[in-house]
């Protein structure tokens, strides 16, 4: 695991990686699930609201402590935070999220069968923006993703693109 600087941490009694893409999706997954606030989470593990916002911004990597801390706090063992448990025959991260949000789910099977219908490109297009933009409707009203977060990841897909 790497800490800010980049520099590896030695921890000794830890043998898990931790997935920071998965981390991510995992706490933000507990924190929904628990109808838990990153402040609340924050003080119930002893960190700075910032701490755990930078971590779910993309700003900084998870620290094994702080996997930890949130493990406990949700009576989790560490695994759960393992890139390793999808491999070992568990459900997906992506298919445990797609089984919790059932109505984003179920607007993809709405939209999905108008724009295989569609004959026209420019109206299967048309359907393809409208779909993305309700999902990501639905997304900022579940409190999953605000604007800037949105934001940051269409600028970070348009780097890698060009």
């Amino acid at each position: 695991m790497k800490n800010k600087t980049g520099t590896q941490q030695d921890t000794g009694d830890r043998d898990l990686s931790v997935d920071q893409d998965s981390a991510v999706r995992k706490i933000r997954f507990l924190i929904d699930t628990h109808h838990e606030t990153v402040p609340g989470l924050a003080r119930g593990i002893g960190v700075l609201p910032g701490t755990i916002q930078d971590v779910l911004d993309g700003q900084c990597h998870a620290s094994h402590a702080l996997v930890r801390r949130i493990a406990d706090r949700f009576s989790l063992p560490l695994e759960f935070f393992s890139g390793d448990v999808a491999k070992e025959g568990e459900v997906s991260p992506r298919s445990k999220k797609a089984s919790v949000s059932s109505p984003t789910t179920r607007a993809q099977r709405v939209e999905t069968p108008s724009t295989v219908h569609s004959q026209s490109h420019d109206a299967t297009l048309e359907e393809l923006i409208l779909a993305q933009k309700a999902l990501v409707s639905l997304l900022q009203d579940k409190g999953l993703i605000s604007s800037s977060e949105w934001q940051a990841r269409l600028r970070s897909v348009r780097a890698t693109k060009n």
